[in-house]
């Protein structure tokens, strides 16, 4: 049997293991290594909304490995040898692997000025438990009928969902929010007439727009841009662009800020028993393309399968596909290219992939 080491949790590999049988058969055994639990990050409207509650959406690993027969480890790799094909965990093991694939996720942080440690409180757009706790301190802060300014750190779909989700949280009216975004678009590779229908939308529901800004730093009670401007908050979150986990270059293998780099095949360019997928891979000639986590899964256990079987690889597409994005309330907007749709139609849509991920999770809840 061939050793396959699946290092993170994230959503391509989860996808991944949910074709773990036809990795079997092609003669792999896996392990997962993770140190804790899978959070599904794909209804981030409702969960900045306070629709949704920590058990909908925190899978446990170790009955879901159990199930497709793959190994569970509840710990954290720390380095890799890809030359001697090594693993170093956490506990002090080493495991040895034969093919190697990371889906380590992203690291979303703002530099704090030193010795400030009074609010705003910083919160990460990309980490669900972080959202979660966002949306139960503004519902009890609600309660007090204080004000709070809510800042929001970046553009694209999911700084938006962000912000749709918060205009429907039970504490809205009691919520000033801000969208900081570093250059004058929104979202950068959407229809213009979308974007100023949006940005309409967001200005009638009172969401401040503070375009070509780039926040840099917190300091006590505030948030401060690149040219020294500064704006009070009581919350942050961070939805910019981030770096990619650090464990990316643990290997030594060719790699960026953004991720390490892999080919449209979601392999390493300098060793092709090693890939990447999610927000930690950065694929060569597809820079700002979208690439959905299913479908970079179904890539990644063809490709994994035809290296054991030598059969011919498949690639991920350089263009990116449609983009959805919820807005709440039954309401989606979708584009592809310069094509747009809004309304109920899209939302169906996206309603469709949350249930079935959701459903998963219920599926492993504990006590079940």
């Amino acid at each position: 049997m061939k050793s396959l080491v699946l290092v993170g949790a994230g959503h391509a590999h989860m996808g991944l293991l949910l074709q773990a049988d036809r990795l079997h058969k092609a003669g792999f055994e896996i392990t997962l290594i993770d140190p804790g639990s899978f959070w599904y990050g794909g209804a981030t409207t409702r969960v900045a909304a306070g629709q949704l509650s920590r058990a909908a959406l925190k899978l446990p690993l170790r009955g879901f490995c159990r199930e497709r027969a793959v190994r569970y480890r509840a710990d954290r790799a720390l380095g890799v040898d890809t030359r001697h094909r090594r693993l170093w965990l956490a506990s002090g093991d080493m495991l040895s692997f034969d093919t190697l694939s990371l889906d380590v996720g992203l690291e979303c942080a703002l530099p704090v000025a030193a010795g400030s440690h009074a609010p705003p409180m910083l919160w990460s757009a990309v980490d669900m438990s972080a959202l979660l706790q966002l949306a139960d301190t503004l519902a009890q802060e609600g309660r007090g009928g204080v004000r709070r300014r809510v800042a929001v750190v970046g553009d694209g779909p999911r700084a938006l969902e962000v912000i749709a989700g918060l205009g429907r949280h039970a504490a809205a009216s009691s919520l000033l929010i801000s969208w900081y975004v570093p250059e004058t678009r929104l979202l950068a590779d959407a229809p213009l007439g979308l974007e100023r229908r949006l940005r309409r939308r967001l200005i009638e529901s009172g969401v401040e727009i503070v375009a070509q800004t780039s926040i840099v730093e917190k300091v006590d009670g505030a948030i401060c841009s690149h040219d020294g401007r500064r704006f009070t908050a009581d919350h942050v979150v961070m939805a910019s662009p981030a770096p990619a986990a650090r464990f990316v270059h643990a290997g030594r293998l060719p790699a960026q800020s953004e991720g390490l780099y892999v080919t449209r095949r979601l392999q390493s360019p300098a060793d092709a028993r090693v890939y990447a997928a999610g927000g930690c891979a950065s694929v060569l000639g597809a820079a700002g393309a979208y690439i959905e986590s299913d479908r970079q899964a179904r890539v990644l256990a063809h490709n994994i399968e035809a290296g054991a079987r030598r059969r011919p690889f498949k690639s991920v597409s350089a263009r990116g596909g449609a983009t959805t994005v919820d807005l709440g309330g039954g309401s989606a907007a979708t584009w592809h290219g310069r094509l747009w749709w809004q309304g109920r139609m899209p939302a169906r849509g996206r309603a469709r992939a949350q249930a079935q991920w959701l459903a998963l999770v219920e599926r492993y809840a504990p006590g079940r």
